[in-house]
């Protein structure tokens, strides 16, 4: 059954660009009350609170990087704040780790991928059972990949964390329950977002991007795809543990 979004509030992080942004636009369009939105990004996010704030919609925009838990933990508690509770929220951070790849990664690239993939989707979700279990329960969603149920050979550090999140969902689905609060994840495929711009470098394998998709004769999803099937299962009220594929579909299907 798809739950009301009228007097509901949601929290994005990563939702300046993206999934995130694609995100934030649905749940305005559907109705949604009031919206938390995190992110590092300050005049991307700027932009997006200005455009919904014009759309009617009460919004606030918390610059944050995601690495520091005291901001982020503040983010959640000023949200709550400020709108008197916490219905939704979508852990949806992420990057890639980068050059030289796996197994010649340095440290601090390494650590910067743990920490934004799976450390902060973890105190997210920390955050979001407290706020949501204040506000009577709710629903929690991460952002995975399709990486974390295939092997991804260009980046095995991102492969890992997002297979650790969703590992991490199942593990939580039993508690969480007890709460009234469901967490699922989602698992796309190959978006059209700027992360694919850290993934481009002709060492890698699979090629670049684009090739990889015209050999294999796949159409890239588009945010607002992934942003669909978001809010579907935010508004879910039966659905828990599930850990949604979204795969890039053929050319032409």
């Amino acid at each position: 059954m798809q739950e009301s979004l009228t007097g509901k509030t949601a929290l994005i992080t990563g939702a300046a660009s993206g999934i995130g942004r694609a995100t934030a636009r649905a749940l305005a369009k559907e109705g949604i009350t009031g919206l938390g939105l995190v992110d590092v990004d300050k005049p991307a996010l700027e932009s997006l609170v200005l455009e919904l704030q014009q759309a009617g919609i009460d919004c606030l925009g918390i610059v944050v990087d995601v690495s520091n838990a005291d901001a982020l933990g503040a983010a959640f508690d000023n949200v709550y704040q400020q709108f008197g509770a916490l219905n939704y929220v979508l852990n949806n951070v992420g990057i890639m780790t980068g050059f030289p790849p796996f197994p010649d990664t340095p440290l601090e690239l390494l650590d910067r991928a743990l920490t934004v993939n799976l450390r902060a989707n973890i105190l997210g979700t920390q955050f979001a059972f407290h706020a949501l279990n204040k506000s009577g329960g709710g629903s929690i969603l991460n952002t995975a990949s399709g990486a974390a149920k295939v092997p991804l050979p260009s980046d095995p550090i991102y492969a890992a964390t997002k297979a650790a999140i969703n590992h991490f969902c199942l593990s939580c689905v039993h508690k969480f329950t007890k709460h009234q609060i469901r967490i699922n994840t989602i698992c796309p495929g190959i978006v059209d977002t700027a992360i694919l711009l850290q993934n481009e470098h002709p060492e890698f394998a699979p090629k670049p991007t684009a090739d990889f998709l015209k050999l294999h004769q796949l159409e890239m999803l588009a945010p607002e795809t992934i942003a669909e099937n978001v809010v579907e299962m935010l508004r879910d009220s039966e659905l828990t543990g599930e850990l949604r594929s979204l795969r890039n579909p053929a050319v032409g299907s």
